[in-house]
Protein backbone atom coordinates (compact mmCIF):
# COMPACT_ATOMS: atom_id res chain seq x y z
CA UNK A 1 0.00 0.00 0.00
CA UNK A 2 1.41 3.33 -1.07
CA UNK A 3 1.34 6.11 1.50
CA UNK A 4 -0.02 9.47 0.45
CA UNK A 5 2.68 11.88 -0.60
CA UNK A 6 3.20 14.65 1.92
CA UNK A 7 4.14 17.92 0.36
CA UNK A 8 6.95 19.85 2.00
CA UNK A 9 6.05 22.79 4.17
CA UNK A 10 6.54 26.31 2.86
CA UNK A 11 9.51 26.71 5.21
CA UNK A 12 11.14 23.51 3.92
CA UNK A 13 10.54 24.59 0.33
CA UNK A 14 12.16 27.98 1.01
CA UNK A 15 15.11 26.30 2.74
CA UNK A 16 15.60 24.05 -0.30
CA UNK A 17 15.46 27.03 -2.67
CA UNK A 18 17.97 28.95 -0.55
CA UNK A 19 20.32 25.97 -0.34
CA UNK A 20 20.05 25.39 -4.10
CA UNK A 21 20.72 29.09 -4.82
CA UNK A 22 24.02 28.81 -2.98
CA UNK A 23 24.88 25.50 -4.65
CA UNK A 24 24.03 26.86 -8.11
CA UNK A 25 26.15 29.95 -7.51
CA UNK A 26 29.20 27.97 -6.40
CA UNK A 27 28.87 25.40 -9.18
CA UNK A 28 28.36 27.98 -11.95
CA UNK A 29 31.12 30.38 -10.92
CA UNK A 30 33.65 27.63 -10.22
CA UNK A 31 32.78 25.93 -13.53
CA UNK A 32 33.34 29.19 -15.38
CA UNK A 33 36.67 29.71 -13.59
CA UNK A 34 37.99 26.12 -13.53
CA UNK A 35 36.30 24.57 -16.56
CA UNK A 36 35.45 20.93 -16.80
CA UNK A 37 36.73 19.87 -13.38
CA UNK A 38 33.46 21.00 -11.73
CA UNK A 39 30.76 18.35 -12.10
CA UNK A 40 27.06 18.94 -12.73
CA UNK A 41 24.98 17.50 -9.88
CA UNK A 42 21.42 18.67 -10.61
CA UNK A 43 19.13 19.54 -13.51
CA UNK A 44 19.18 23.17 -12.35
CA UNK A 45 22.99 23.26 -12.53
CA UNK A 46 22.92 21.76 -16.04
CA UNK A 47 20.28 24.28 -17.14
CA UNK A 48 22.15 27.24 -15.62
CA UNK A 49 25.37 26.24 -17.37
CA UNK A 50 23.62 25.90 -20.71
CA UNK A 51 21.73 29.18 -20.46
CA UNK A 52 24.59 31.09 -18.81
CA UNK A 53 27.08 29.90 -21.42
CA UNK A 54 24.69 30.90 -24.17
CA UNK A 55 24.29 34.35 -22.60
CA UNK A 56 28.08 34.71 -22.40
CA UNK A 57 28.38 33.71 -26.07
CA UNK A 58 25.59 35.92 -27.41
CA UNK A 59 26.55 39.02 -25.43
CA UNK A 60 30.28 38.60 -24.86
CA UNK A 61 31.20 42.00 -26.32
CA UNK A 62 28.88 43.99 -24.08
CA UNK A 63 29.60 41.86 -21.00
CA UNK A 64 33.35 42.30 -21.54
CA UNK A 65 32.95 46.04 -22.10
CA UNK A 66 31.03 46.43 -18.84
CA UNK A 67 33.61 44.30 -17.05
CA UNK A 68 36.47 46.46 -18.30
CA UNK A 69 34.72 49.62 -17.08
CA UNK A 70 34.51 48.32 -13.52
CA UNK A 71 37.39 49.55 -11.41
CA UNK A 72 37.88 47.91 -8.05
CA UNK A 73 40.62 50.23 -6.92
CA UNK A 74 38.35 53.24 -7.31
CA UNK A 75 35.20 51.91 -5.68
CA UNK A 76 33.81 54.61 -3.46
CA UNK A 77 32.20 53.57 -0.23
CA UNK A 78 28.47 53.89 -0.68
CA UNK A 79 26.77 54.01 2.73
CA UNK A 80 24.38 51.29 1.66
CA UNK A 81 27.25 48.87 1.03
CA UNK A 82 29.98 50.12 3.35
CA UNK A 83 30.38 46.88 5.31
CA UNK A 84 31.18 44.88 2.15
CA UNK A 85 34.45 44.22 0.35
CA UNK A 86 34.86 46.10 -2.95
CA UNK A 87 34.02 42.96 -4.97
CA UNK A 88 30.86 42.34 -2.96
CA UNK A 89 29.92 46.01 -3.14
CA UNK A 90 30.33 45.98 -6.91
CA UNK A 91 28.07 42.92 -7.27
CA UNK A 92 25.39 44.44 -5.04
CA UNK A 93 25.42 47.67 -7.03
CA UNK A 94 25.12 45.70 -10.29
CA UNK A 95 22.40 43.41 -8.89
CA UNK A 96 20.37 46.34 -7.61
CA UNK A 97 20.64 47.96 -11.04
CA UNK A 98 19.56 44.75 -12.80
CA UNK A 99 16.60 44.30 -10.45
CA UNK A 100 15.59 47.92 -9.88
CA UNK A 101 12.31 47.68 -11.75
CA UNK A 102 9.64 45.10 -11.07
CA UNK A 103 10.02 43.10 -14.28
CA UNK A 104 11.44 39.97 -12.69
CA UNK A 105 12.08 36.95 -14.87
CA UNK A 106 14.36 33.92 -15.04
CA UNK A 107 16.60 35.73 -17.53
CA UNK A 108 17.44 38.33 -14.90
CA UNK A 109 18.20 35.59 -12.39
CA UNK A 110 20.66 34.08 -14.89
CA UNK A 111 22.14 37.54 -15.44
CA UNK A 112 22.92 37.76 -11.71
CA UNK A 113 24.90 34.52 -11.96
CA UNK A 114 26.65 35.79 -15.10
CA UNK A 115 27.69 39.10 -13.52
CA UNK A 116 28.85 37.25 -10.41
CA UNK A 117 31.07 35.19 -12.68
CA UNK A 118 32.41 38.27 -14.45
CA UNK A 119 33.37 39.77 -11.08
CA UNK A 120 34.98 36.48 -9.98
CA UNK A 121 37.03 36.36 -13.20
CA UNK A 122 38.08 39.97 -12.74
CA UNK A 123 39.04 39.25 -9.14
CA UNK A 124 41.03 36.21 -10.25
CA UNK A 125 42.89 38.29 -12.86
CA UNK A 126 43.52 41.35 -10.70
CA UNK A 127 43.72 39.94 -7.17
CA UNK A 128 44.67 36.27 -7.73
CA UNK A 129 41.22 35.13 -6.59
CA UNK A 130 41.60 36.58 -3.12
CA UNK A 131 37.88 37.34 -2.75
CA UNK A 132 36.22 34.73 -4.95
CA UNK A 133 34.67 32.99 -1.96
CA UNK A 134 33.17 36.30 -0.79
CA UNK A 135 31.78 36.91 -4.28
CA UNK A 136 30.21 33.44 -4.36
CA UNK A 137 28.62 34.03 -0.96
CA UNK A 138 27.35 37.47 -1.94
CA UNK A 139 25.77 36.26 -5.18
CA UNK A 140 24.20 33.24 -3.47
CA UNK A 141 22.92 35.37 -0.58
CA UNK A 142 21.45 37.98 -2.92
CA UNK A 143 19.57 35.43 -5.01
CA UNK A 144 18.52 33.40 -1.96
CA UNK A 145 17.22 36.38 -0.01
CA UNK A 146 16.20 39.19 -2.33
CA UNK A 147 14.80 37.00 -5.13
CA UNK A 148 13.36 34.24 -2.90
CA UNK A 149 9.68 35.26 -3.03
CA UNK A 150 9.73 35.53 -6.81
CA UNK A 151 11.51 32.17 -7.18
CA UNK A 152 8.96 30.48 -4.87
CA UNK A 153 6.04 31.98 -6.84
CA UNK A 154 7.55 30.71 -10.07
CA UNK A 155 8.03 27.08 -9.12
CA UNK A 156 11.41 27.16 -7.42
CA UNK A 157 14.42 25.73 -9.22
CA UNK A 158 12.16 23.12 -10.85
CA UNK A 159 10.31 26.07 -12.41
CA UNK A 160 13.66 27.43 -13.59
CA UNK A 161 14.52 24.14 -15.31
CA UNK A 162 11.04 23.81 -16.79
CA UNK A 163 11.07 27.38 -18.09
CA UNK A 164 14.32 26.99 -19.99
CA UNK A 165 13.67 23.40 -21.09
CA UNK A 166 10.08 23.91 -22.28
CA UNK A 167 10.03 27.51 -23.41
CA UNK A 168 11.50 28.99 -26.52
CA UNK A 169 13.38 31.50 -24.40
CA UNK A 170 13.52 34.86 -26.08
CA UNK A 171 17.09 36.07 -25.59
CA UNK A 172 16.27 39.18 -27.60
CA UNK A 173 13.60 40.16 -25.07
CA UNK A 174 16.05 39.70 -22.20
CA UNK A 175 18.70 41.47 -24.25
CA UNK A 176 16.53 44.56 -24.67
CA UNK A 177 16.08 44.71 -20.92
CA UNK A 178 19.80 44.21 -20.41
CA UNK A 179 20.64 47.09 -22.74
CA UNK A 180 18.94 49.40 -20.24
CA UNK A 181 20.72 47.62 -17.40
CA UNK A 182 23.98 48.07 -19.33
CA UNK A 183 23.37 51.80 -19.58
CA UNK A 184 22.86 51.90 -15.81
CA UNK A 185 25.95 49.76 -15.21
CA UNK A 186 28.03 51.96 -17.49
CA UNK A 187 26.89 54.96 -15.45
CA UNK A 188 27.92 53.17 -12.26
CA UNK A 189 31.26 52.17 -13.76
CA UNK A 190 31.96 55.70 -14.99
CA UNK A 191 31.10 57.16 -11.58
CA UNK A 192 33.36 54.64 -9.87
CA UNK A 193 36.30 55.22 -12.20
CA UNK A 194 36.55 58.96 -11.53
Amino acid sequence: MELPRVSPSIAEEKDEIISEAHSLTRNFIMHELDGSCVKVNTKAERTLRRVGDEMFERHRTVLNAVSKRLRYSDVEVNEKYKEYLPDERMFLMIADEICKDTKENWGRIVTLFVFGTILARKNEDEHHGEHIEAIIQTVGNYIASRRLKWIVRNGGWDGFVEFFDNTAFDYNKVWKGLVFVGIGLTSIAMALSR
